[in-house]
This record gives C-alpha cells, sequence and structure tokens, in this order.
C-alpha cells in the first residue's frame, strides 16, 4: 500500500531545509503541535518530533500528527524534522512520507556510504538527513507532556520575547 506524501508546509515558501534560522520546537505530541501554531501563527517555525520518536512511535504517527495540524493550521508555515535515531530504517519512511529533515545516528566510517545513499535519497525528496544534532542549533522543549495548553502557549511567548523574536 502506497502512503500518501504529507503537505510539505515549507516548500514553495523561499526556504530550503539547510536553513535553520527558524525557531525549532521539539514536541511530544498534538497538544505541542497546536501550541506551537497557534503562538508562532506569523512566523515560519520548524516542528521538531520527540526524541527517538521514528524507533518508539515509527515515521507515520508523526506524519499523520503533522496532517492534522495541517489542516487545523492551514496559513501557518512550518517546516518538519524527524528524530529516527535508534531506527535507520525510520528515516527511509520518514522521507517516502516528506518530512523536511531526518536525524539519525552517527554512523561508523565503514557505514558512511549507507549516510551517502540515504543522503542522496533524501536530497531528490527535498528531506536533510542530520547525523549530528548540535547543527540543528537551539531547540525549544515544549512540555505538551507535562503542562497545559495555556501554560506551554504562555512559556513559548516567553522564550520569544527573550529572543526578541515576539
Amino acid at each position: 500500500m502506497s502512503r500518501a506524501p504529507i503537505l510539505k508546509a515549507g516548500l514553495g515558501l523561499g526556504f530550503a531545509m539547510t536553513d535553520l534560522s527558524d525557531q525549532i520546537i521539539r514536541i511530544h505530541g498534538i497538544k505541542g503541535a497546536r501550541s506551537a501554531c497557534r503562538v508562532m501563527a506569523e512566523q515560519p517555525f520548524i516542528l521538531l518530533s520527540p526524541e527517538n520518536a521514528g524507533l518508539v512511535h515509527g515515521a507515520q504517527w508523526f506524519g499523520d500528527l503533522i496532517k492534522l495540524v495541517q489542516v487545523e493550521f492551514s496559513t501557518v508555515s512550518f517546516r518538519t524534522i524527524l528524530d529516527c535515531r535508534g531506527r535507520l530504517s525510520g528515516a527511509l519512511a520518514a522521507i517516502e512520507i516528506g518530512f523536511d529533515g531526518v536525524i539519525i545516528d552517527p554512523l561508523p566510517l565503514a557505514q558512511q556510504d549507507q549516510k551517502d545513499r540515504l543522503s542522496d535519497l533524501g536530497r531528490q525528496s527535498g528531506c536533510v538527513i542530520y547525523d549530528d544534532l548540535s547543527a540543528l542549533g537551539e531547540i525549544y522543549e515544549m512540555a505538551d507532556h507535562i503542562l497545559p495548553d495555556t501554560e506551554l502557549d504562555r512559556r513559548l511567548q516567553i522564550h520569544l520575547a527573550s529572543l526578541g523574536k515576539a
């Protein structure tokens, strides 16, 4: 069964996934994604999956979550990165689904050809493969697995104000 690619929110808006100047927000579920969309409504940003989401939840879980928030917040501009550390095969699924970026574990030098092939597949689909989390820069950790919506919104607004982005 072939899965339809998710809507690529970031494509066609004049920025490439290698441009990481937008705020990166790690979410843990739909509540965090909705909060990010509410607060960041006028600014492009990047939604980052939970750590090891490709292993724990699977790429399709994050794809379905993204589809839901894209329907609810159709005017909000964001890109997506799936954390596939712990499950390299999840990166292939992420590329097929249509994410803008994927994080994988660093591979030993002997397996560098695997990363090169994966990166080539990603490039063909507009998906950047990262094997160094620090390359992403600062990541805002949304505490959506423990905080109510109003507190999530408030904390993200305070964070953005501290960066001069509010």
